[in-house]
């Protein structure tokens, strides 16, 4: 037994000159680059300067903190420049924001390459250590002599050392179940006291090395720095193993001690201040204020898609604006998150209803399409104008409809009512010509009835004169405005020739009272007639054109036949009287 406790001396000498030769386990990230500690001294060229230097680092991940703390500086210093800005005046990002956003981004996507590989590496690591750890429970259990146990169980906590990092939910498990593993092996390999005082003073000294490297730790000016190497201690603190009973609060408490005070530095380094704090918030209640100032009850359009910028902009300035402290945070997140839900939701309802309204619009606009397609090729002019002037009001007092829709119906409507309205325009294109041809006509009768020359004929010149007058009565409508003037010609010539062979005829022979009643009657239908025709020039222009017009010609007609018969009566005395 005496033999047996040599070899395990001398064993653990080897182990312990092993353990002081030992390099850091491979894995553990190299101490950051860190040029300047303070950076809340420099500008935010010099910090752009400063994080485009870091991000030529070999690691994203070694210059974690150090970028952070640029950020955080640089933020605040451009917010410190926003403030000297008088209010409402429009805030666009400038060139040093714009390239600094951009080495940011740059950072993310290097860090995030990096942790993916890194949670990979942990993973692999994590499956390793448990693979130490079933190697630990079959060692203890193992009835092998006391010295190949011993050599078995350094070897494995050497190679527990040499595994990196795993998942951080995991470490506080491992460690758990590897100290007791520890502990067990003590105590099921029944290692005599001596032996085990040995390996407590040596976990003892290691132990009281590290508290002494992390008290010195406070002096350093780099506080980024010092909480790295603090975290680095932390995992050596945990791969020591234990030390005797009645000292092991004491050692843990003077190391816990050291550590408090570089974490206090790290914590205070991203700090607010008070003024600081009180900005954030101010900045925050301005954003949930100016969203619930939002009109929720706009029937516009358009006021609806400025609103939506709005909110888009302020969430954006939210998403840029740093946290304030937690509690407050969380409050006014909800008052946020509150204030944009009610505007989109508001939206969301504005926009179902005005779709319901576009839909209702659109059945209505489509009708007015289908009547005035039925319509287009109406030649009743005046009654179907007048019918499109109102369904064109009528379509005005018609709202919008979707977009998609708009330009077509509109074409469609439009389409109907210019094929009528061209259509009209033609046709009184060539009425205008028609009667303008008329009134050539006519002006050339009534210069013949002028220029008549009596024969020794009587009867041939009264019949011609009669057939001219015939002529004339047979032309169509002359312009309007011409139409008292033409008539008034026409009358003024026929009445000079017909008093003038009246005047022949009484110098001649007796006129019987028969023909003097025939004549009196002739000249009233004649006048009847012409003031007839002349009256349809004012009944086109009223509302009910067309009955009117077909009422006047039937009169016309019936006039112009009675003249016919009367013609013959009096032809019939004057052959009678030669």
């Amino acid at each position: 037994m005496d033999q047996d406790l040599k070899n395990v001396e001398q064993q653990v000498d080897n182990v312990q000159q092993i353990e002081k030769n030992e390099v850091a386990p491979a894995g553990t990230q190299k101490k950051e680059d860190t040029l300047e500690t303070n950076f809340n001294v420099l500008n935010r060229q010099e910090l752009l300067d400063k994080a485009k230097e870091l991000l030529k680092s070999a690691s994203a991940l070694s210059i974690k903190e150090s970028m952070e703390a640029i950020k955080q500086s640089f933020y605040r210093k451009l917010k410190a420049e926003i403030g000297t800005i008088g209010e409402g005046t429009e805030l666009i990002p400038d060139e040093l924001e714009i390239q600094f956003k951009a080495v940011l981004a740059q950072y993310k996507e290097k860090k995030a390459a990096e942790n993916k590989v890194l949670d990979a590496e942990k993973e692999k690591n994590y499956e390793q250590k448990k693979a130490v750890l079933e190697k630990l429970d079959k060692l203890i259990a193992s009835p092998d002599d006391l010295s190949e146990t011993l050599n078995a169980f350094h070897k494995l906590r050497q190679e527990w050392k040499q595994i990196a990092q795993v998942p951080q939910d995991k470490v506080n498990e491992l460690w758990k179940l590897y100290s007791q593993y520890q502990e067990k092996f003590y105590d099921l390999i029944k290692i005599n006291n001596e032996l085990r005082d040995y390996d407590f003073k040596k976990n003892l000294e290691l132990k009281t090395s590290l508290c002494e490297k992390a008290e010195r730790l406070a002096e350093e000016s780099d506080v980024l720095s010092a909480s790295k190497t603090l975290q680095k201690f932390h995992e050596d603190w945990r791969e020591i193993g234990p030390v005797a009973r009645e000292v092991r609060e004491e050692i843990w408490q003077r190391f816990k001690k050291a550590s408090t005070v570089i974490n206090k530095k790290h914590q205070a380094l991203f700090e607010l201040s008070q003024e600081e704090e009180e900005a954030l918030v101010k900045i925050k209640e301005e954003i949930c204020a100016e969203i619930e100032g939002l009109d929720l009850t706009s029937k516009s359009h358009k006021k609806w898609e400025d609103s939506t910028q709005i909110i888009i902009e302020l969430q954006k300035k939210w998403k840029d604006t740093a946290s304030a402290p937690r509690k407050v945070e969380k409050k006014l997140y909800k008052r946020f998150r509150n204030a944009c839900d009610a505007f989109f939701k508001a939206k969301n309802e504005f926009f179902k209803s005005i779709k319901k309204e576009f839909t209702s619009n659109l059945e209505k606009k489509k009708a007015l399409c289908e009547l005035a397609e039925s319509l287009k090729d109406s030649t009743e002019w005046k009654e179907t104008s007048d019918k499109f002037i109102e369904i064109q009001k009528e379509w005005k007092t018609i709202g919008a409809t979707s977009k998609k829709q708009s330009d077509a119906i509109w074409h469609r409507f439009i389409a109907a009512c210019d094929y009528f309205f061209d259509q009209k325009d033609k046709n009184l294109s060539g009425k205008k010509t028609e009667e303008q041809t008329n009134l050539k006509s006519k002006k050339e009768i009534i210069a013949k009835i002028e220029a008549f020359e009596k024969s020794e004929d009587s009867a041939a010149d009264l019949a011609a004169l009669k057939a001219l007058s015939t002529e004339f009565n047979a032309i169509g409508h002359v312009p309007f405005k011409e139409k008292d003037k033409l008539f008034k010609a026409f009358k003024k010539a026929t009445d000079k020739q017909f008093e003038a062979f009246q005047q022949i005829k009484n110098s001649g022979k007796k006129v019987t009272d028969d023909r003097k009643r025939l004549m009196k009657e002739y000249t009233q239908l004649r006048s009847d007639i012409a003031t007839y025709e002349n009256n349809i020039g004012f009944f086109a222009s009223s509302k009910k054109a067309t009955n009117m017009l077909v009422e006047m010609n039937k009169k016309i007609d019936i006039l112009k036949e009675k003249l016919v018969d009367i013609e013959k009566k009096i032809q019939a005395l004057d052959n009678s009287e030669n």
